[in-house]
């Protein structure tokens, strides 16, 4: 009796409402998703079958492929899985019905067009890149069956496409309709979160003032997620109901948000470099110039903002900045001589400035989601402008070609009727793959699953259909939990490679035909051709990868310098969202590509920031001096944006100290200068001033400087 009470009093204690939330909103989404996988492709299985498709497989594996959590996904991929498909089969036709009786021409276009969709695929974000893939390995499928057979061509074309939309149009349908997940749902959450987060890390002082510390999560915080998020609201676009306004709002904070970032670290690494100079009267001086924004934020509620709070929170925001104004005008009579002042108190201005501009377009945001209207109109459209080095993709366009060159060798070599697979298992590596921050460990992940699949298919083929299936509802039951199984696995963030080799390798060699055939010959050479075209992938990317950690660092280095030269002659019209986006895209591209550990990592990240703070610096000087002030009048300005280009041109470090003092002589020269007659002017004045202290505190701070001088890779 006394065991019954106990555990009467256990379940009375046991915290339902907790555990239910948390399965409903982690378990019960996967549980959900699974089963739309399973419906889709099932649906997909009757409907290829009673329309008599020569395939069926191919339905079911366009479903696999286009299914995502959230609709808005389903219907990007989908799109240019359409578009992919097109352009792959308008290829194959033009191909075969050319070149179908001359071997070397026809290798010679293939092999342009593999490489050509290959290096398109990895110039291009989002799911853009999967379109150039599909035209790329779709020629493979429909063109290599039948090079002995031209004639055939037209019917596979009409058939794979036929497929490709049955696919499709299950996976779409069931999405938007079955228990639908938004993207924009999705991204208003992150937005939020990353909110939150900006407004915590800048309300304490401590995490502005101490060190760097990638072990902190909210300073590591505040520089991810940029390249991610605008591709959610790209993606989010393909949604029904989509509202553009409420992107638009999104595309602004994403731009604002690198802005906060950029300013934030660079304030810290002038803070770092004041530290390790022990300059504690400085310190403390941009301590108390930063104590107002801290205090202002400090009174904003733990919990989600609203309306209100945010309004409360743009007023102590206003207060704040004319109490750091003052402040600024106390500490300069002391500090204004200090180039590190000049360069931090600019810097605590702008942060302030910023979050303002931040928090204001929020509530717009908030405004509008409730109401429809915003509280300030959005003059412009911000745009995240992408930026791929020419090398990564020459290399990438080598690699595809070069393996389909190799591949199709081996088949006019051995003349094995089943190399064909070979070749196109090997191009979809190829293509797809390449993207990956590790391809090696992707071919070996999709090998695995290849394998696994392989055992499962024969299962299938050689027991389970013949033994228990008599029409379509038993194949469709038995089919049920592999179906199910691919669903979980494509939930499982470690497992993406390996779900995507067991899938592709599962629909090729599962017997899915209208009319059960097997032969036990045909199943074991088809699958070691494709097995033997996955090493052949794997082999491309060892040979044709020249990309190590120390490379990498030089590479990155040379193209933010010459961004730095483009910045001192180029074209005045250059906005700064131009120059944030396409800094981190660039450096996230190199971080995936070029085997970055965590220290080189980081400092690629300084070197990036340096190079905005650079650049928009060497910019707003040029503007100033183009709209207000002659040449003439101040000749060692464009003199000292001289001795930056041809610096950044060929970095030498006798240059440098020659450009430090370039620099400070420029600076000293504009305090010096007479006073011009009119605000405007004046305040341009100063803006010259602040900016070439800024420059010259980021060029003579070695450790945020894109020049190549430590070995951070080992």
């Amino acid at each position: 009796m006394q065991v019954a009470n106990m555990l009467f009093r256990s379940f009375k204690t046991f915290p339902w409402q907790r555990t239910l939330s948390e399965w409903f909103s982690m378990d019960a989404p996967i549980l959900m998703y699974m089963a739309k996988v399973v419906i889709a492709a099932l649906l997909a299985l009757w409907m290829a079958m009673t329309l008599n498709m020569s395939d069926p497989r191919t339905a079911i594996f366009t479903v696999f492929i286009v299914m995502q959590p959230q609709s808005g996904l389903v219907f990007a991929k989908s799109y240019y899985r359409v578009l992919g498909t097109i352009a792959g089969v308008g290829i194959s036709l033009v191909i075969i019905g050319m070149f179908s009786q001359d071997p070397i021409w026809f290798m010679t276009f293939f092999a342009l067009w593999i490489g050509l969709t290959t290096a398109a695929g990895f110039k291009y974000r989002n799911f853009q890149f999967y379109g150039f893939v599909l035209a790329g390995y779709t020629l493979c499928i429909v063109a290599l069956p039948v090079i002995e057979t031209p004639l055939e061509v037209f019917d596979i074309a009409v058939s794979r496409f036929s497929e490709v939309i049955i696919g499709i149009m299950c996976a779409t349908v069931i999405s938007d309709v079955i228990f639908p997940r938004r993207l924009l749902d999705s991204l208003i959450a992150s937005e939020q979160e990353r909110f939150r987060n900006v407004l915590f890390t800048l309300s304490d002082p401590k995490l502005v003032f101490a060190a760097f510390d990638d072990t902190n999560p909210s300073v590591s915080r505040f520089s991810n997620g940029v390249v991610g998020l605008n591709a959610v609201r790209v993606n989010s676009s393909f949604e029904s109901g989509s509202d553009q306004k409420e992107r638009q709002h999104y595309a602004h904070l994403n731009h604002e948000y690198m802005n906060l970032s950029t300013t934030f670290h660079s304030l810290k690494s002038i803070v770092v470099a004041i530290k390790e100079d022990e300059k504690k009267q400085l310190l403390e001086a941009l301590e108390r110039l930063y104590t107002p924004l801290a205090s202002a934020l400090k009174s904003r509620p733990e919990t989600v903002l609203t309306l209100d709070d945010l309004n409360h929170l743009l007023s102590k925001l206003l207060e704040a900045k004319s109490r750091v104004q003052e402040h600024y005008e106390h500490e300069r009579l002391l500090f204004g001589d200090q180039d590190d002042f000049t360069a931090a108190a600019y810097l605590i201005l702008r942060l302030l400035n910023e979050l303002h501009n931040h928090c204001a377009t929020y509530l717009s945001l908030l405004k509008h989601r409730v109401s429809g209207s915003a509280s300030t109109e959005l003059s412009r459209i911000v745009q995240f402008s992408t930026h791929t080095d020419n090398v990564l993709v020459a290399l990438a366009a080598l690699r595809g070609s070069g393996v389909l060159v190799l591949t199709m060798l081996f088949w006019i070599l051995t003349g094995w009727p089943y190399a064909t697979l070979t070749i196109t298992m090997a191009v979809v590596i190829g293509l797809l793959l390449g993207t990956l921050p590790s391809p090696l460990d992707g071919v070996k992940d999709f090998f695995k699953g290849s394998v696994i699949a392989l055992i499962v298919a024969a299962l299938y083929d050689f027991y389970l259909i013949p033994a228990y299936t008599s029409d379509l509802l038993t194949l469709g039951l038995l089919l049920a939990p592999v179906f199910a199984f691919i669903g979980w696995m494509t939930t499982r963030p470690r497992l993406p490679i390996f779900t995507f080799g067991f899938v592709f390798m599962f629909m090729s060699q599962c017997a899915l035909d209208p009319y059960y055939k097997i032969e036990p010959s045909k199943f074991l050479e088809s699958s070691l051709a494709a097995l033997i075209g996955v090493v052949f992938g794997g082999l491309a990317y060892l040979l044709v990868n020249f990309w190590s950690c120390s490379l990498t660092q030089q590479r990155v280095a040379k193209i933010l310098r010459r961004q730095i030269v483009s910045a001192c002659v180029g074209a005045l019209n250059v906005e700064r969202s131009a120059l944030e986006s396409t800094g981190r895209d660039l450096v996230q591209q190199f971080s995936t590509q070029g085997r970055l550990n965590m220290r080189s990592s980081r400092l690629v990240f300084e070197w990036l920031l340096a190079t905005l703070e650079i650049g928009r610096s060497i910019l707003t000087i040029r503007r100033s001096l183009h709209r207000l002030y002659p040449h003439s009048r101040y000749p060692y300005i464009g003199s000292a944006l001289e001795s930056v280009r041809c610096y950044f041109e060929t970095p030498l470090e006798a240059s440098k100290e020659s450009l430090l003092i370039d620099l400070k002589e420029t600076i000293t020269t504009l305090r010096s200068s007479e006073r011009p007659s009119t605000t405007i002017q004046l305040k341009h004045l100063e803006n010259l001033i602040v900016e070439f202290s800024l420059i010259r505190t980021v060029v003579h701070n070695s450790t945020t400087f894109p020049i190549t001088k430590e070995d951070s890779c080992r």
